[in-house]
């Protein structure tokens, strides 16, 4: 897991859908914007057979103010980093 990020229950429309709420401490709070959208590859130094992963990332703004960095990460699911 990156450094930083820590393990967070998210509600999406489907597999590569975008986030529409993240389960906060006071309960689910609505994602009311995706500031940001990315892919992330790391590993890509490695050799074979290692591969490298690609993490798909979003910056968002919570209907509560917070903005959260939101990535879903393969075999750990989703995680989160809080910029206040």
């Amino acid at each position: 897991m990156a450094s930083g990020m820590t393990p967070v229950e998210v509600e999406c429309g489907g597999k590569d859908a975008e986030p529409r709420a993240v389960l906060r401490e006071s309960g689910w709070v609505e994602v009311a914007e995706v500031v940001e959208r990315s892919v992330v590859e790391v590993g890509w130094w490695r050799t074979a057979p290692a591969r490298p992963r690609r993490l798909r990332c979003w910056r968002v703004l919570l209907a509560s103010g917070e903005c959260l960095d939101l990535r879903r990460e393969p075999r750990v699911g989703w995680t989160v980093r809080v910029w206040g």
